[in-house]
């Protein structure tokens, strides 16, 4: 089935996004309907959620909601949850198979727990507020970004001590890591790309966005780079070329975005909305929608896939999660 969307990506006066047509990309129809579930989580109550992450290396989805202490650990298939105390300040973490890292935003440092005794066995403290932590896949190094300095830090996995820095054009928002060696970040309405072992800015690709928000997302198979705008639930698709190709918007606020790279679908949530859009991304980075599967709560401002065909995003009403699984083939 052809599917062609034109008036969800037609930007808004006043919004300050000028993102192009979505286009169409041909997609089979399947009359499916995803598969929504609450997840609760032990002791949690209402929280803000400004990050969720997926841990390949442990297979767990990552929560720190702001100010509740705790970091949780959630099983994809299963939803069963672990928590782990830590500081109050903790706003972003990820993990490795081993350490949780959690960004403390209150004190400007990087805390490291270990996983099987819950114990802090690391910190080191930053040059300015960190925003988000993330685990590079290729190197193991903890990366932090800093939009008070225009900078990524960069850490030693082992021992977080000062590993290097990257400076960028702007403030860096979100934090994403291909497995080819190079991270992304959105930045002033593009997409800023980073050669991990270099640690040099090698390409920038405007996204269509008045101001960018939430994490970049990468399809390498593609070519592609969707940047998330702070208007209208909009998302800007650029080839790594350059080409700004297609844009959409999801409505609602801020987009929080998460990516499968196996189904090529994009996921849209405009923060806040009661929705959240499934896309199909074809080669050539136009875009059908899918279908809009219901979220209980019309918050969230945290998104991740998880690799196994489910999305996971943050229900700042319970302080819990909601997946929401995929029921469309590539």
């Amino acid at each position: 089935m052809r599917t062609t969307l034109i008036s969800s990506a037609v930007a808004l006066a006043g919004c300050g996004n000028s993102l192009p047509p979505a286009g169409s990309c041909d997609v089979a129809a399947s009359g499916d309907t995803p598969t929504v579930d609450s997840v609760a989580l032990p002791n949690a109550s209402s929280a803000f959620y400004d990050d969720l992450s997926f841990a390949p290396l442990l297979g767990k989805i990552v929560a720190a909601p702001e100010g509740a202490g705790r970091a949780y650990l959630v099983d994809p298939a299963t939803m069963a949850a672990v928590a782990i105390d830590v500081s109050r300040g903790v706003g972003s973490a990820d993990a490795s198979a081993t350490t949780i890292y959690a960004a403390d935003r209150g004190a400007d440092s990087i805390l490291g727990y270990e996983i099987a005794s819950g114990a802090m066995v690391a910190m080191h403290a930053l040059s300015g507020s960190p925003d988000y932590v993330r685990v590079a896949p290729t190197t193991g190094e903890v990366w932090v970004t800093i939009p008070g300095r225009n900078r990524l830090e960069i850490l030693d996995g082992a021992t977080l001590q000062a590993a290097g820095s990257v400076t960028l054009p702007a403030p860096p928002e979100g934090l994403t890591f291909d497995d080819a060696g190079r991270a992304y970040a959105n930045a002033n309405g593009s997409v800023v790309a980073v050669d991990v072992a270099r640690r040099v800015v090698v390409g920038e690709w405007n996204t269509g966005c008045g101001i960018s928000h939430g994490f970049p997302q990468i399809d390498l198979a593609y070519g592609l780079a969707f940047g998330g705008c702070r208007a209208n639930g909009g998302v800007g698709v650029a080839t790594i070329d350059g080409e700004l190709r297609a844009g959409y918007e999801a409505g609602g606020g801020s987009a929080v975005l998460a990516y499968d790279h196996v189904r090529h679908h994009l996921y849209v949530h405009g923060d806040p909305s009661g929705t959240l859009s499934i896309l199909a991304v074809c080669s050539d980075g136009e875009l059908a929608e899918l279908a809009r599967a219901p979220l209980p709560n019309v918050g969230g401002h945290a998104a991740v896939t998880d690799g196994g065909g489910r999305v996971w995003i943050a229900n700042p009403d319970t302080g819990g999660l909601t997946r929401i699984t995929d029921p469309f083939a590539n």
